[in-house]
């Protein structure tokens, strides 16, 4: 799984993260995205229900991991062992640049 954060030039903008080439729009504020952050994860603990399942778990690390170096970078670590193990899958989920 390749993800990246990056907030647009203006301070006003709202963050991106990009994961498998698609990108999705978060929250503007710090507590925000942490409440939901968290909220994924417990999804994911919780993955024995019906609606929630085990996919919430990274989904909710990656949103954390725009506010929290530690999480950062062990995502950064996980995306680096995928890219030097799978090559082609890494190919694969990389955004192509026109």
């Amino acid at each position: 799984m390749t993800a990246t954060t990056s907030p647009e030039t203006s301070p006003k903008a709202p963050y991106r993260t990009t994961i498998f080439g698609r990108s999705y729009r978060l929250p503007r504020t710090r507590l925000r995205r942490q409440v939901l952050g968290w909220a994924f994860v417990a999804g994911g603990v919780f993955s024995v229900l019906p609606v929630l399942g085990i996919w919430m778990l990274p989904v909710g690390f990656v949103i954390l991991s725009v506010d929290s170096p530690r999480v950062r970078r062990s995502r950064r670590r996980m995306s680096v062992t995928v890219a030097r193990r799978w090559p082609k899958l890494n190919a694969m989920m990389t955004p192509k640049r026109a």
